[in-house]
């Protein structure tokens, strides 16, 4: 398999930075799960890793940085300076991280609008609408006609 980026060969999982090949979006496995299910082949590569409980989406570097989501989503976009621990291509299963969508050379990346629109729904079925700075505006009185 043909990646443009280093994937690691062997049978360990190594420690790549991100922000360089790829910005990595950090997502709790509650979440993650639905976020899965609503992308279905529009995924790109995922990795598991059960021992933190987190899905990692593999995006276009800096297209997510200015995503913004109630905290209680513990959503994180992973860039420059940050780490992320990518399993060898063969690793689809645990123990530890894993890819939970294979790394393909055809499906690598997944598309940050797709993912930003599933993230969206997901936390706002898991968790409910959050108010935010336009509905937390109370609406102007109306006046009654007679």
């Amino acid at each position: 398999m043909t990646v443009w980026w280093p994937l690691p060969k062997g049978l360990d999982a190594v420690l790549l930075p991100a922000g360089e090949w790829w910005d990595a979006v950090r997502v709790p496995a509650y979440l993650g799960e639905g976020v899965l299910t609503r992308l279905g082949s529009a995924s790109g590569a995922v990795i598991r890793d059960p021992y933190g409980s987190r899905l990692y989406w593999l995006v276009e570097p800096e297209s997510a940085q200015e995503w913004s989501f109630c905290e209680f989503a513990a959503v994180q976009v992973l860039g420059e300076a940050s780490w992320v621990t990518v399993p060898p291509s063969s690793r689809l299963q645990p123990p530890g991280p894993h890819w939970a969508v294979p790394c393909t050379p055809a499906g690598s990346l997944t598309s940050t609008a797709a993912l930003h629109t599933a993230l969206h729904a997901t936390i706002t079925q898991t968790l409910g609408p959050r108010p935010g700075p336009a509905s937390s505006r109370q609406a102007a009185p109306t006046r009654e006609r007679r």
